[in-house]
C-alpha cells in the first residue's frame, strides 16, 4: 500500500512540478525560522541541511520539467545542474568548522564557477536572441563595464587584508569566484536592461539572480575576514534559488504589461556606466594594498573609463546611423505613397493584381512582387512579377505545404521569410521576402509579397514591413470587392453543381388552354427546386456564375423525361434563355429525345446582344419546334423581339392580364397586341388568368389561348 501511494504521489507531482518547489520553500522557511530562533544551538550540519533543501527541490523540479517538455529539455537540464551544484557549494561553506576553510573555500569556488558557467550558457543565449546586433554590442559593453567595476571593488577590498585574512593558497579560487559572481550578475542585469520581456518568468529570474549575487558577495567578504557565514545568508540564497527555478518554470507564460520595465531599462542603461565610474572613483578613498606591485583601483578605473568611452562613441555612431536610416525610410515611404497613389482598379482581377505588382517593383531594392488569393481552392497566385518563383503558376493553387505556410502567416499579420546569409549568394535567388495580408469585410482575401535578391536589402526587410502592410491595405481596397464577388460566384457555382449532381429539382407542368372551349392544347414546363428557392432568382444566380446553360440543360433534360406522362396530342413548351438558344447544341440534343411537339419560349427578361446570331441558331430547329416570345410587354425589347424572331406564339405578361376586366388601358394594349398578332401570323397566349371576369374580357378582345390558376396550378406530369 505504501509504495503504491508513493508512486501515485510522485505521478501527481510530475503533473504539478510546482508542488515540489512549494515543499522545498516550506521546509526551508521552517529551518530558517529555527535557525533565527536558536542561532547558537544550531551547528554547521543543520545550516548545511537547510542550505541544500530549497536548491535540491528546485533542481528536482527542473529535471521533471526537462522530461515533460522535449522542446525545453536543453534549457532546463543545464539550469537544473547549475542549481544542484550551487546547493553543494553552499553546503560546503556551512561546513567550514568541520572541514576547514581551505577545503571548503576551494570546493565552493569550483562549484560556484562551474554553476555560473552553466547558468550563463542557458540564460545569455535566450536574452541575446531577443536583441539585434547593435543592441547586443551595447549590452556587451554594459556587461564589461559592470564586470570590471565589480571586480575592481572586490579586488581592492581583498587587497587590503588578504594577507592577514586568508591563506595564500586561496588567492586564485577566491579571485575566480569573485570574477565569476560578478560576471553572472553583470551579464544578466545588463542583458536584462536591453531585452524586452515577453513573459512572466523573465521578471522572476532577475530578482532571483540578484539575490544569489548578493549572497555570493557576502560570502566572499565574510570568508576574507575569516568569519563564519551567517545563517540568514543560506536562507536568502535558498530563496534566490527558488525564484530562479520558478521563473524558468514559467518562462513561456506571456504577460501583457511591459512598459514600466522598458522605462526602467532605458533609465538604467543611461545611468549604469555613470554609476560604475563613480564607484571606481569612490574606491580610491578606501585604504587598500597592492597586488604584484600594482594598485588595482586606478587600473580598474582606467579600464571602465575606456569601455565607457567606447560605449559612448558607439551610441553616437548608432544615433547617426539611426538618423540616416530614418531619412531613408522617410524617402522610401514617400515613394511608396506615390506608388500607392498611382494605383487604379482595372477591369479584371488579374489586371489589377498586375498593376499592384508593377508599382511594388518601383520601390528600391524590390526584385519580386506577388499577389496571392486565399479561398476554397487554396492559395492561388494571381500575379507573379519580377523574379519568378519555382513551382508557382498564375491561376494554379500552390502545393499544400506552401499554401498552409502563407495562410498561417497571414493570420498572424505581416512577416518576413529569409534565407541564411552566405558569402556568395546564388545570382537571381530571392534572399528575403516580406508578406502582408489583404483584409476585406473582416476576412483575409489574399496576401501581397515583396522580395529581394540583395543581401543588405534582405537584412532590412523587417523594417520595411509597414510599407508592405500599406500595399496590403490598398490592394485589399482595390481587389477586395472583386475577390468577394469571385468568392460569391464560386459559392454559387459549387451550390449549383451540387444541385445538378443531386437532381435537387423537379419538373412541373401548367396547362395551356383554348379560352373559348377550355380544351387543353399544351403544357408549359417549369422547374421547382427542392430547397424552396425561387426559380427566377436561382436562374439569375446561375447566369451570374456563368452556369445558366448547364443548369437550363439539366432542367430541360428532366422536363423532357417527365413529359412522356403528359396527355397525348398536347405540345410541351420549354423555357429557353437567349444564351442557351445561341448554344443550340443542347436544344438539338433535347429535341431528339422528345415524343411530342415542342414550343421553345425565348424569355424577354434578358437583353439580346446579337439578334442575328440568335436568329441563325433558331433557324436550325424551326423545322422541329415552334417558337414563342415569353413575357411580352415586360422586358427589354418590346415588339422588337417579335419582329426579329418571328415566333408562332406571343405570351402576354401577367402584368397586362391582371385586372384587365376593369382597366381600359390594359384592354387597349391587349386589343392592339391581338390585332398585331392576327396580322403577323402568330397567336397570343395570356398568362396568369385567375378570374372568370378576366377570362371573359380576354375572349372578348380576341385572345385565343391562355393559362393560369383558373385552369390549374403547375403540378407533376401524371397529375395535370
Amino acid at each position: 500500500m505504501v509504495p503504491a501511494a508513493a508512486i501515485a504521489a510522485v505521478r501527481r507531482w510530475r503533473d504539478r512540478p510546482g508542488v515540489i518547489l512549494l515543499i522545498g520553500a516550506l521546509v526551508t522557511a521552517a529551518l530558517v525560522l529555527l535557525d533565527i530562533a536558536n542561532p547558537e544551538g544550531n551547528g554547521p550540519v543543520f545550516r548545511a541541511l537547510y542550505a541544500v533543501t530549497a536548491p535540491s527541490a528546485a533542481s528536482l523540479t527542473l529535471v521533471v520539467l526537462a522530461r515533460r517538455s522535449g522542446r525545453s529539455t536543453l534549457r532546463y537540464r543545464p539550469l537544473a545542474a547549475a542549481v544542484a551544484i550551487t546547493a553543494l557549494a553552499m553546503a560546503s561553506l556551512d561546513l567550514v568548522p568541520l572541514v576547514g576553510p581551505s577545503v571548503a573555500a576551494i570546493a565552493a569556488s569550483v562549484c560556484f564557477v562551474f554553476a555560473a558557467a552553466l547558468a550563463l550558457a542557458v540564460i545569455t543565449p535566450v536574452l541575446v536572441n531577443k536583441m539585434d546586433r547593435s543592441t547586443g554590442i551595447a549590452a556587451g559593453l554594459d556587461t564589461g563595464i559592470m564586470f570590471v567595476a565589480g571586480a575592481t571593488v572586490l579586488i581592492t577590498i581583498w587587497s587590503a587584508d588578504i594577507a592577514a585574512a586568508a591563506p595564500r593558497g586561496l588567492v586564485v579560487p577566491l579571485l575566480l569566484a569573485a570574477l565569476a559572481g560578478s560576471a553572472l550578475i553583470a551579464s544578466v542585469a545588463a542583458l536584462a536592461m536591453r531585452a524586452v520581456p515577453t513573459n512572466r518568468g523573465f521578471w522572476i529570474v532577475i530578482p532571483g539572480v540578484t539575490l544569489l549575487g548578493f549572497c555570493w558577495i557576502i560570502w566572499v567578504y565574510v570568508l576574507l575576514q575569516g568569519e563564519t557565514l551567517p545563517g540568514l545568508v543560506s536562507g536568502l540564497f535558498a530563496a534566490g534559488i527558488l525564484a530562479v527555478a520558478f521563473g524558468w518554470m514559467t518562462w513561456d507564460q506571456e504577460v501583457v504589461h511591459t512598459r514600466p520595465f522598458e522605462a526602467a531599462a532605458r533609465w538604467l542603461t543611461d545611468w549604469v556606466p555613470m554609476a560604475s565610474l563613480m564607484l571606481c572613483a569612490a574606491i580610491e578613498a578606501i585604504p587598500h594594498g597592492r597586488i604584484a606591485g600594482m594598485d588595482p583601483a586606478p587600473v580598474g578605473t582606467a579600464v571602465v573609463v575606456l569601455l565607457a568611452i567606447v560605449r559612448q562613441r558607439l551610441l553616437v555612431v548608432g544615433e547617426r546611423l539611426a538618423l540616416r536610416r530614418l531619412a531613408g525610410e522617410v524617402d522610401e515611404r514617400a515613394q511608396a505613397m506615390l506608388s500607392l497613389g498611382r494605383l487604379e482598379k482595372a477591369d479584371t482581377l488579374a489586371l489589377t493584381s498586375l498593376r499592384i505588382c508593377d508599382e511594388a517593383l518601383r520601390l528600391p531594392g524590390i526584385d519580386a512582387a506577388r499577389i496571392y488569393t486565399t479561398g476554397a481552392a487554396g492559395v492561388v497566385p494571381m500575379a507573379l512579377e519580377g523574379i519568378q518563383p519555382e513551382g508557382e503558376v498564375v491561376g494554379e493553387a500552390l502545393e499544400p505545404g506552401r499554401g498552409r505556410h502563407i495562410r498561417e502567416g497571414a493570420a498572424a499579420g505581416t512577416w518576413v521569410d529569409s534565407t541564411p546569409a552566405t558569402r556568395r549568394p546564388e545570382p537571381g535567388k530571392l534572399l528575403g521576402e516580406a508578406f502582408a495580408p489583404m483584409r476585406w469585410e473582416d476576412r483575409i482575401v489574399g496576401v501581397v509579397s515583396m522580395g529581394t535578391t540583395q543581401q543588405l536589402e534582405a537584412q532590412r526587410l523587417a523594417t520595411r514591413l509597414p510599407t508592405v502592410s500599406e500595399f496590403g491595405v490598398v490592394s485589399a481596397a482595390l481587389i477586395g470587392p472583386m475577390l468577394a464577388e469571385q468568392r460569391r460566384r464560386d459559392d454559387i457555382r459549387a451550390e449549383l453543381n451540387s444541385i445538378i449532381a443531386d437532381h435537387a429539382f423537379v419538373p412541373v407542368f401548367q396547362a395551356v388552354v383554348e379560352l373559348g372551349t377550355r380544351r387543353t392544347v399544351g403544357f408549359e414546363a417549369l422547374t421547382r427546386f427542392r430547397d424552396g428557392a425561387r426559380p427566377d432568382q436561382r436562374f439569375i444566380e446561375a447566369d451570374l456564375a456563368g452556369m445558366s446553360i448547364k443548369l437550363e440543360t439539366a432542367c430541360i433534360a428532366e422536363q423532357i423525361e417527365a413529359a412522356c406522362w403528359l396527355p397525348a396530342g398536347t405540345w410541351v413548351s420549354l423555357n429557353v434563355s437567349p444564351a442557351l438558344a445561341e448554344a443550340i447544341i443542347p436544344i438539338i440534343a433535347a429535341l431528339e429525345r422528345v415524343d411530342r411537339e415542342v414550343v421553345l419560349e425565348i424569355t424577354e427578361h434578358v437583353e439580346i446582344a446579337d439578334y442575328k446570331a440568335l436568329v441563325e441558331a433558331l433557324d436550325l430547329v424551326r423545322g422541329n419546334a415552334r417558337l414563342a416570345v415569353d413575357d411580352a410587354g415586360a422586358g427589354y425589347a418590346g415588339l422588337r423581339h417579335i419582329l426579329e424572331l418571328q415566333p408562332q406564339f406571343v405570351k402576354l405578361d401577367l402584368s397586362l392580364v391582371r385586372h384587365i376586366d376593369t382597366d381600359p388601358a390594359r384592354q387597349a394594349m391587349v386589343a392592339g397586341m391581338a390585332h398585331f398578332a392576327r396580322n403577323s401570323g402568330c397567336e397570343l397566349i395570356a398568362e396568369g388568368i385567375e378570374t372568370e371576369a378576366e377570362l371573359d374580357e380576354l375572349i372578348r378582345l380576341g385572345v385565343p389561348l391562355g393559362q393560369g390558376y383558373l385552369f390549374g396550378k403547375p403540378g407533376p406530369a401524371m397529375t395535370v
